[in-house]
Formats: C-alpha cells, structure tokens, sequence
C-alpha cells in the first residue's frame, strides 16, 4: 500500500483541535482547503496555500525571536513556504527557523501547532494572494543573550525582543515589539501567553 503523502499535514493539523489559540472552526477550514486542493500545501498550489511558521522564545520565555521580513517591511516570527519535499509543517517551520536566525534544536511547547492564521498578502508578495499559516510555538534551550541570533539574506535583521511577564503571570507584556511590527503580533502573543502557562514543563 502507497502511503498517503499528505497524512503527516493532515495529522498535524488534526492535533489542533484542542489546542489552537484561534477559532476551533479553522481547523475544518484548513483541513478542507488540504483535501480540495491537496497542491495547496506548496507554493505551486494556486495564489491561495499554506505555509509554516514559527514563534520562537528563549528558555525562561522572557524573550520573543523576530525577523525583518524583506518583502513585506515588518517585523515578524520566522517562516515561509513548504519546499517540494516537504509534507510536516513542523519540520517546514523548524527548517525556516534555522533558515533564518539560525537556531535548532528547539522544544515544541505543546502537542501540535499552537496558532493557524489566514491573512491576505500585498503585491509585493507577486502571484502569492494568500497564506494559511501553520504556526508552532517553540522554545530555545537557552536564555537569549546566550543565543545570538543569525541574520539570513530573506531576513536581513532579526532581532530578541523583550516578552516580560505581567505581574504573577499568564499575562505578558508587549509593548517591546518594535516599530513596524506585523499587525497580528501582539494579540497573538496574548493569545499564546496562557498557551504556554498551559503546556510549559
């Protein structure tokens, strides 16, 4: 028996289910886009696909890993495109990770993705109109100022950016991000922040 090339996607996207930050629906909204158009799991699947991400915090998760995106001009978390071989968005991320800051390594915090996001794209992005983003919350081994960060030609800077808990917690501050940040930034690192109070060890 041939095994299924897209069964790793739709697993990973399966184990959303209870632990998505976003609206549970979603979940049945990428796992349809998946099963009508199987080619949307890479660029070469139409305008409309999915891509892989990544939020990235040091150990004590007092710090958030951010990268200037050349093309669309703001600060943002690491990730991109599924390449050709690929069908673990997990792997994706993890790959576009050490891409692009140049760390490996890293814990997943929690069971499976921790945020899908859908978001329209500019001209600047060329014949990509729309990313469904597969986003996974993962955490370094050490403190950030024991772990620079390596710009990449996509991402010419990047940069730790405080993420300070407020007061006992789960709660944390965002008012660190710098200038020019994604606009979903800092309501999805509120959204994470009892996310990961939930699954830290």
């Amino acid at each position: 028996m041939v095994a299924d090339p897209l069964a790793v996607a739709f697993a990973e996207l399966r184990a959303t289910r209870d632990t998505t930050t976003g609206d549970p629906g979603v979940v049945e909204d990428y796992l349809a886009l998946l099963e009508s158009i199987p080619h949307a799991l890479h660029r070469e699947g139409g305008p409309r696909h999915l891509t892989a991400s990544a939020v990235v915090i040091d150990e004590p998760a007092e710090h958030v890993a951010l990268v200037w995106h050349r093309k669309g001009r703001f600060w943002v978390q690491p990730g991109g495109h599924l390449e050709a071989d690929e069908s673990s968005f997990e792997r994706a991320a993890r790959r576009e990770v050490a891409e692009e800051i140049g760390l490996e390594d890293l814990q997943r915090v929690g069971p499976g993705p921790a945020v899908l996001h859908r978001h329209l794209l500019d001209a600047a992005f060329g014949a990509c109109t729309e990313h469904w983003d597969v986003q996974y919350l993962l955490r370094a081994p050490a403190r950030a100022s024991a772990l620079p960060l390596t710009a990449s030609e996509e991402s010419p800077e990047v940069r730790w950016v405080p993420w300070p808990l407020h007061g006992d917690g789960p709660g944390r501050s965002t008012s660190a991000l710098p200038e020019g940040t994604v606009a979903d930034m800092a309501g999805k690192l509120d959204a994470l922040a009892p996310y990961l109070a939930r699954y830290a060890d």
